[in-house]
């Protein structure tokens, strides 16, 4: 798939391999997921929902140019980005990729002369077995509009840039389900249980594979993630639904914190475990996510199983 219609800058973040139409507003996509992704969780058997939710986004941009009339150079603004898993992903194996199909549905919410919403569905395959579906919400403006858009949700416009928390503890990476110290994306609060702070590098190969003005969505949610993997429990087996809805623009030279609760009657009992975590900069709401991580099952007889 060419690199500019999912705006990837490097052909190996390209996940998509193919797309076609099957009605006004359905589309069978292909994907092949690379062993060597940063978010193929450790090299383990599982991949990392973020994984998918990468794949929806790249398909709603891929969508929206080819088949919905978006012109190249409009900018998409994300408002929801959302995973919900039957189980934990696969992941690819180390000779070859892990083939997806996504079941797709894809259409206008909203059309205006100079804005354009739209909605992706899909639900996820390979080899026949439905692993889960994703959803995608989001806008394309064309550039004055974005631009004017982009100013006005400024956070800090003409500040100086604020410093680093102190003595924010950066996790070591298996902690969080990655192999390199530039893959874990929080640090711990010593100040404060259950918060942490966004850890951004913007020479990052994935999540800054080109340039851009605000915190990648991307980043965002794949920090909600690991925020969710250290706070909700030990024996957590793994995220099973992933809820992200994007409120503002992130601004690159200032603090994000992160915040977590669990849920009213999810804390570590039943058959998983609930948060509700929030991303803030300068006072604002950037995003929140409300996140379930599945627990494997009390009874021992099915240990490694999941509920």
């Amino acid at each position: 798939m060419p690199r500019e219609t999912v705006h990837k800058y490097a052909t190996a973040e390209v996940l998509l391999t193919d797309a076609v139409r099957l009605d006004a507003e359905r589309f069978a996509i292909a994907s092949a997921w690379h062993r060597d992704h940063f978010l193929d969780d450790l090299g383990g058997p599982t991949s990392d929902p973020v994984l998918l939710a990468e794949t929806a986004r790249q398909a709603a941009i891929h969508l929206s140019h080819r088949f919905h009339e978006v012109p190249y150079g409009h900018h998409f603004v994300l408002g929801e980005l959302a995973v919900e898993l039957d189980g934990p992903l696969p992941a690819p194996g180390a000779a070859a990729p892990l083939a997806l199909g996504l079941d797709t549905h894809c259409e206008h919410t909203e059309r205006q002369p100079r804005r354009t919403k739209l909605e992706l569905n899909a639900e996820a395959y390979t080899e026949h077995r439905r692993l889960g579906r994703a959803r995608v919400r989001w806008e394309a403006l064309e550039p004055r509009r974005y631009a004017l858009l982009r100013k006005r949700g400024a956070a800090g416009s003409g500040a100086d840039p604020a410093p680093e928390p102190v003595r924010a503890v950066p996790l070591p990476p298996a902690r969080v389900g990655q192999r390199q110290d530039r893959d874990v994306l929080i640090s711990a609060d010593p100040a404060r249980r259950h918060r942490w702070w966004l850890r951004l590098d913007a020479e990052h190969p994935v999540l800054f594979d080109h340039p851009s003005d605000h915190i990648p969505g991307m980043a965002l949610m794949a920090a909600f993630r690991q925020v969710a993997l250290v706070t909700a429990t030990d024996a957590a087996q793994y995220v099973r639904s992933l809820v992200t809805r994007f409120t503002s623009f992130g601004e690159l030279d200032l603090p994000v914190s992160v915040t977590a609760e669990h849920l009213a009657g999810t804390a570590g009992t039943g058959r998983a475990v609930t948060l509700l975590l929030r991303a803030e900069q300068a006072g604002r709401e950037l995003a929140s996510a409300r996140v379930e991580c599945a627990l494997p099952c009390a009874d021992r007889q099915l240990a490694g199983a999941t509920c």
